[in-house]
């Protein structure tokens, strides 16, 4: 039997292996008990249970109805997840990045609105993207674009009194700060680059130019020296509402300090530009409340961890990163056939060696398994081109959230619940 120390956030715990079994599976007197990884690693990781609280409620003319601003604020640069909710309460939106801009103000964007019937059963019968802005001067700015072509539907400005949610990332937290040129302010690099390699969620927080985001795709140089994060979810803005012809605007940061952004028209294959951005400095803040749960050779082989353990967390909702070669990428969708778990991941895009934009960007989107198979489509940026399918055999580490989640509601196909 051997022991060891494990510190966390403080404390001190034992951890202990019997017959050099995973953590996951102790051995003894052949038998064998198999623990819930994902539920005693909550109860070693204290401040992964946070929850989600109402912060503040801004009114249509941009008062404080209640709770407040700063404490938003203070939130956002914490790196707290946000939620909004409009039309007093009826509709809830998680956003993909926000601003922080003068008086303590607030703006968020949330682009992944199809239009819909007025009941919310059906999709409208010309669908179009409804990408919102909104900030806690009340206004609300909508820009509506055709699905599959450069066509505006119609743009809105209105205001609305908003509702303001914030769940509790106390896991996360803030570990390198580099300048535009790459030297160190705060923090430790190798601390940034261990985080990435458990399967640490990473923010970039860009105080200067007031900007928050996630990354969607983190990725670790071959030589551990530098960390590059990708995030395309963001369209670009103008202090009121979004340009007119409006624009994805894809980005790649670096603790190299390069900040490069490359937009492409919504609904069409059109560069706009590829330019720099000219930020004084990055903070890259981590979301330690991630557990390795599995990981397997090319061919599905168990080198670690528990295939069924991934399972159970799938079921049980949570959120799931994966780790193909050098970089790490959370799933947006799962599911789970023959005992088997696949992951798509659609948060990429292309890069050259030096990792930076190539000339012609375009999408790059996998679905990766647990047998090792994992297939990569690229389509052109605002297009139904397919650049190259490939079909390769990795090996894969899988990772779950290790915030609890709860089964509030099921239902029937006649919408009766029935738990």
């Amino acid at each position: 039997m051997e022991h060891s120390a494990l510190t966390m956030r403080g404390r001190s715990y034992v951890a202990v292996q019997v017959d050099g079994a995973d953590l996951s599976v102790i051995r003894l007197q052949s038998v064998s008990v198999k623990f819930n990884l994902y539920k005693m690693y909550n109860s070693f990781v204290i401040g992964c249970n946070g929850g989600w609280t109402a912060i503040a409620k801004t009114g249509a003319d941009g008062t404080e109805i209640s709770g407040s601003k700063r404490d938003l604020v203070d939130r956002l640069v914490a790196g707290d997840e946000i939620r909004i909710s409009l039309n007093d309460n009826k509709y809830l939106t998680s956003i993909q990045s926000a601003t922080l801009t003068e008086n303590e103000n607030v703006c968020v964007q949330a682009v992944f609105q199809l239009s819909r019937s007025a009941v919310y059963d059906n999709f409208d019968s010309d669908i179009h993207w409804e990408f919102l802005k909104v900030c806690t001067t009340g206004t609300v700015h909508i820009s509506k674009w055709s699905v599959g072509e450069h066509t505006i539907k119609g743009r809105e400005t209105s205001t609305s009194d908003v509702v303001w949610y914030a769940r509790s990332q106390t896991g996360q937290k803030r570990v390198f700060c580099n300048t535009y040129t790459g030297v160190r302010i705060c923090g430790d690099k190798s601390e940034l680059v261990h985080a990435v390699y458990l399967g640490a969620s990473v923010q970039i927080l860009s105080l200067s130019d007031g900007f928050i985001t996630k990354i969607t795709r983190v990725e670790v140089s071959s030589d551990s020296s530098f960390v590059y994060g990708q995030y395309p979810w963001r369209l670009g803005q103008l202090k009121i509402g979004f340009y007119p012809n409006v624009f994805w605007l894809l980005t790649i940061w670096s603790t190299t300090g390069n900040i490069q952004n490359s937009e492409w028209l919504v609904g069409e294959h059109r560069r706009r530009r590829i330019n720099y951005g000219n930020s004084d400095n990055m903070e890259w803040l981590v979301d330690g409340c991630w557990t390795r749960i599995y990981s397997h050779d090319s061919f599905g082989q168990k080198m670690s961890g528990s295939l069924d353990l991934l399972v159970e967390a799938v079921l049980a909702g949570k959120r799931v990163r994966v780790k193909i070669n050098s970089y790490i990428t959370e799933a947006d969708n799962l599911y789970v056939r023959n005992g088997q778990v696949s992951a798509q991941l659609l948060g990429q895009y292309s890069k050259n060696a030096a990792y930076e934009f190539p000339t012609d960007v375009y999408w790059v989107w996998q679905i990766a398994s647990t047998t090792g198979d994992v297939e990569t489509v690229r389509y052109n940026i605002g297009s139904t081109v397919n650049k190259m399918t490939s079909n390769d055999k990795e090996s894969i580490t899988w990772f779950v959230e290790s915030r609890p989640w709860s089964k509030v509601l099921t239902t029937s196909s006649s919408g009766i619940a029935t738990y």
